[in-house]
């Protein structure tokens, strides 16, 4: 007696996945990774809802106050000058008349040579010749007072000066002190307004023909 075979047919999923285990492993992870994709998603819960940034507030704009300015005089109104240093005047009482401050030259002015005062005595000394043993010079004085004055002439050279010759129409009188020192002198008073010229020659051993110093009535007279 023979055994028949079964004419029924095997399922193929049987065989496949006893041909293929493989597929088995890869079925389950994706079936896994499908569950916690679930579990996840439901624990999560609902995103919330971003609010909107509110808008910004409006600039505030605070009032400008413009600077004060200075209100201008009424024109009816005359300006005045106040001087700091002038004293209160009592009212009702005049003020004082300023007074005159009287002219009078200094005393370096006085005694710069080539300088002239007004109003009183003057003098000019001026070298006409210069020779090697002599020299002649003019020695001019004036009366710029309002009287007639006497006027004394003081002349100081160096000791090379030796001897002086004086001439005048008016009249002088020369004296010797030494040292190269002379004086002359008016014989009479030179009227207001007036002039006196004295022609004078000294001798000398050296040189120079100006005086150190030349004074009339004391005062500083012009060299030159």
């Amino acid at each position: 007696m023979s055994v028949g075979h079964d004419d029924g047919q095997t399922p193929p999923a049987p065989r496949v996945l006893t041909s293929a285990p493989w597929v088995v492993v890869v079925l389950g992870v994706g079936l896994l990774t499908a569950l916690l994709l679930i579990v996840l998603f439901s624990l999560r819960g609902p995103e919330p809802v971003r609010q909107a940034a509110p808008a910004p507030a409006p600039p505030m704009y605070l009032p400008t106050m413009s600077a004060p300015t200075a209100s201008a005089p009424p024109a009816d109104v005359p300006l005045a000058s106040v001087d700091a240093n002038a004293s209160p005047t009592p009212s009702g009482s005049e003020s004082p008349s300023p007074k005159a401050s009287s002219a009078r030259p200094s005393a370096s002015a006085a005694g710069a040579p080539g300088v002239a005062r007004t109003g009183t005595v003057t003098a000019r000394y001026q070298v006409t010749r210069s020779e090697r043993d002599f020299f002649e010079a003019r020695l001019t004085v004036t009366n710029g007072s309002a009287r007639s004055q006497n006027w004394r002439v003081e002349l100081l050279f160096g000791g090379n000066v030796k001897s002086v010759q004086a001439s005048s129409a008016s009249g002088v009188s020369v004296s010797s002190q030494g040292n190269g020192v002379f004086v002359l002198t008016s014989t009479g008073p030179l009227g207001s307004g007036g002039s006196a010229t004295v022609q004078m020659r000294f001798t000398r051993t050296g040189t120079g023909d100006r005086p150190g110093e030349c004074t009339v009535n004391g005062a500083a007279c012009a060299i030159g």
